[in-house]
């Protein structure tokens, strides 16, 4: 996943026998309020979004998420249950 000034992108991929082949790509321009989220918060959307846009391919399936921003990280292992970016986590709990 990837998130610009104006926009979210990703990629879904397949891996087997140690290839990855492209399934899907998906992009989707931020709305008026997105644009004004600071860049973590955009990156995290995009994981967001990404993964509500291809739920159904990823249901029952171990996922592996891969962003350029190393600050999401904590994103997952967070306990602040409060917040935009909480909510967002919590929906990213259903996978793996």
């Amino acid at each position: 996943t990837d998130a610009c000034d104006y926009g979210l992108g990703a990629v879904l991929t397949q891996e087997y026998d140690n290839k990855k082949f492209v399934i899907a790509y998906a992009s989707r321009t931020q709305t008026a309020a997105e644009r004004n989220y600071f860049p973590t918060e955009k990156e995290a959307l995009a994981i967001y979004w990404a993964t509500k846009h291809f739920r159904p391919y990823l249901e029952g399936t171990k996922i592996y998420i891969r962003s350029d921003c190393r600050a999401l990280q904590w994103l997952l292992e967070t306990k602040d249950s409060s917040g935009r970016l909480a909510r967002w986590a919590i929906s990213l709990s259903a996978f793996n």
